[in-house]
């Protein structure tokens, strides 16, 4: 055989193969020991807020809460059972000092007189989930005075078994103006205040405990950044 022949006799058995290896699958990238590239974790702003809207504010009037309040303090471990209003249909003096003790400071212990409008929000919340609300934070005897945790006008709060956002929304639908109103996912709580300004709303994605939360974080340059004093 020449080796003419003898190459073209190769050439015709080797032919076949060629598109099957060609069609194989890539034995590394099927390794069932690959490891996957983990996802980028969404990134949010730490902190974002703004002036609600005027066209987003409650325009028809609220019904009359029926006052009850079941509450927990979660700080102090204690719990209160009470209706805000008297046999006559007023605020009832006793039942507001229980409460303005209930919402002392937890680092001093000093009480201060809360603004009971704050109750009446907190009682429309009540007749809305009929569950125990939780007061995360009241009174806050702190250096930070345009605060209105200081102003005692404040409430960080939570139900269990409904979502801060669920809570979120439903208290924004109560906000006839004046109210501020945010929403802390990572730390699990909203925060709500009586205010005489316009109405605002934040989010806040500062962990538990951070000493600036509630309002925007300074650059790490020293930049000032103008505050809304949300909390």
């Amino acid at each position: 055989m020449t080796r003419a022949s003898l190459i073209f006799l190769l050439s015709a058995l080797l032919l076949p193969i060629a598109p099957a290896l060609a069609d194989a699958p890539d034995l590394q990238s099927s390794s069932p020991h690959r490891v996957a590239k983990p996802k980028k974790r969404k990134r949010h702003a730490r902190f974002s807020g703004q002036l609600a809207p005027l066209a987003e504010l409650r325009e028809t009037p609220l019904e009359w809460p029926s006052g009850q309040l079941e509450l927990y303090a979660v700080n102090f471990r204690e719990a209160i059972d009470v209706n805000l209003y008297d046999t006559d249909g007023n605020l009832d003096p006793d039942v507001l000092d229980k409460l303005n003790h209930f919402w002392r400071c937890k680092r001093t212990d000093t009480e201060k007189s809360i603004d009971p409008e704050l109750f009446v929000t907190l009682s429309r919340i009540y007749d809305r989930y009929h569950q125990r609300i939780e007061l995360v934070s009241g009174f806050r005897n702190q250096k930070r005075t345009s605060s209105f945790h200081f102003h005692g006008s404040a409430a960080d709060i939570r139900i269990p078994g409904v979502s801060d956002k669920a809570l979120r929304d439903f208290v924004a639908t109560l906000d006839t103006g004046g109210m501020g109103l945010g929403l802390y996912p990572r730390a699990g709580f909203i925060h709500i205040d009586i205010r005489p300004e316009a109405s605002y709303r934040w989010v806040d994605y500062s962990p538990s405990g951070t000493s600036n939360m509630g309002h925007p974080h300074k650059a790490k340059k020293r930049v000032r950044v103008a505050s809304r004093d949300s909390d």
